[in-house]
């Protein structure tokens, strides 16, 4: 699996619940020199990502001096892991543009303005549904099985990647819905 990162932008967002982080992601957040004080709850809510936490301080001051940090170390994440997904958290929409020419050159990254954003649930795929097909097969074939042997063949020949009892409930299922 791909290495996922977050890059935090605090000077721009505020506020952030590292628990809704996931097990899998590394975190980097950049803060600049002029925040002499770090938000304490966000330091205490960080403890527990332990050694997936980077806290990086930007040498220096000046326009868009943390905007390139977070560039150039997005930059340095994927040239030792070009497959990793890179999600940079800023409302800063002065990033977008070095997000596209990234996707252009088919790396996983984006920027997001609220955490709930950076890694959404990924939905299980969906069940196949074996019965529905069984149907659609059966109304297909000229000559349809007489009998319940021959109809679990058919079921066996049509679905061999099945366990036997998944076969043998299909077959149940059609006869209890006939």
């Amino acid at each position: 699996m791909a290495d996922r990162i977050l890059f935090v932008d605090l000077e721009n967002v505020q506020g952030i619940d590292l628990s809704q982080v996931p097990a899998d992601a590394r975190v980097m957040i950049f803060y600049g020199v002029g925040q002499k004080k770090l938000p304490e709850d966000l330091v205490v809510r960080a403890q527990p990502l332990g050694s997936r936490l980077k806290w990086i301080k930007v040498s220096g001051q000046g326009p868009n001096a943390l905007d390139f940090h977070i560039a150039f170390y997005l930059g340095k994440e994927l040239s030792v892991s070009a497959a990793s997904e890179c999600v940079v958290l800023s409302r800063d929409t002065g990033f977008d543009p070095l997000m596209r020419h990234l996707q252009t050159l088919e790396h996983s990254c984006r920027r997001v303005s609220s955490l709930k954003d950076a890694f959404p649930i990924r939905p299980a795929p969906a069940e196949p549904d074996h019965f529905s097909r069984l149907v659609t097969l059966l109304k297909k074939e000229k000559t349809r099985p007489a009998k319940r042997q021959g109809l679990a063949g058919k079921v066996k020949s049509w679905f061999p990647q099945l366990a036997d009892d998944a076969r043998q409930a299909l077959v149940q299922r059609l006869f209890a819905e006939a």
